[in-house]
């Protein structure tokens, strides 16, 4: 794979923890100002992420364990572990009734499918940690999406969680292969909604991209189609950051300027935008603030090697 591929699904792991972690003090506020935003980018203060890249980071360990392969109920242990080890980070009322009903003899898909009266959440929890399969998969598009569906099961079964989680993972392997020019992305970034089956995902993020394409401000529109925890609200408006920002760090800042649920809009708004641009484009005075970076990019670096000819000997 050539280094810049690598550079960029390295970037897409990076940018979701720190996209994460900057979006994180302004979770469930609107009319969010951008010298708040700016003055919390430029401040020293370490960037601790969420849930999100808790998952992420899960999901990354497992998928490193396994070789790129997936099993739910592994997958599910490992998540469950994760959780009881650290509950304070800030993780929705739905994974941890799961993890519980699987401890009383539930497989996962059981529990995920039992949540809302039988219908599974839609909410953006398997779409803001899928970062690690676009790198598994080596930007593989149709990898990625087959992991991303298994993954998103394991907690999220309602079809539009699984789209959003698809559509992410997808779009961070389409853009890892482009040149990162905005007209590029706008031609790009439908390869990846057209793998969706039609459905308010598909429909809201085709929404946006239009938009981008009609010269109208994508951000109006991810306002009007709304900024909270469903996948069909918070996937489109981390498509309208990454339209809007002309580098990762502004398009983190579009992504939180968007209110609601900031810290995830942020976090798939930075596993497209780090792709796009790639790792070694995001500042270093941010990856020195971001909480167990080191970590992050052990993980990066063995999920982009990993099966690969080993030429040392």
């Amino acid at each position: 794979m050539a280094t810049r591929q690598l550079d960029r699904l390295q970037g897409a792991l990076l940018g979701t923890a720190l996209g994460d972690a900057v979006g994180a003090p302004f979770e469930g506020r609107h009319g969010i100002a951008t010298r708040e935003v700016e003055a919390w980018l430029a401040s020293s203060a370490q960037l601790r992420w969420t849930d999100d890249t808790h998952m992420a980071m899960t999901l990354a360990q497992v998928l490193r364990d396994t070789d790129g392969s997936l099993d739910t109920q592994r997958l599910g242990d490992a998540f469950a572990v994760a959780y009881e080890s650290e509950p304070w980070r800030g993780y929705g009322a739905g994974p941890p009734q799961v993890f519980a009903l699987a401890r009383g003899g539930m497989t996962y898909l059981e529990a995920a499918g039992s949540l809302f009266s039988g219908s599974g959440s839609f909410g953006n929890g398997a779409a803001m940690r899928v970062a690690p399969v676009a790198l598994a998969a080596r930007g593989d598009v149709d990898q990625a999406a087959a992991l991303a569906e298994t993954q998103a099961r394991v907690t999220h079964t309602h079809a539009e969680a699984v789209d959003g989680a698809v559509f992410v993972a997808t779009a961070a392997c389409v853009l890892a292969s482009g040149t990162g020019d905005r007209a590029e992305v706008i031609a790009l970034l439908p390869r990846a909604a057209d793998l969706l089956p039609s459905g308010r995902v598909r429909a809201a993020i085709t929404e946006i991209i239009d938009a981008a394409r009609a010269g109208e401000d994508p951000a109006a529109v991810a306002h009007d189609l709304g900024t909270g925890v469903a996948a069909r609200e918070s996937v489109p408006a981390a498509v309208a950051a990454v339209l809007v920002g002309e580098d990762v760090t502004s398009t983190l800042v579009a992504a939180v300027l968007l209110g609601g649920d900031t810290d995830t809009i942020a976090a798939m708004a930075g596993a497209m935008a780090g792709a796009r641009y790639g790792a070694s484009s995001i500042p270093d005075r941010l990856l020195a603030r971001l909480e167990d970076r080191e970590t992050l990019d052990e993980l990066a670096s063995t999920l982009l090697t990993q099966g690969e000819p080993d030429h040392t000997g």
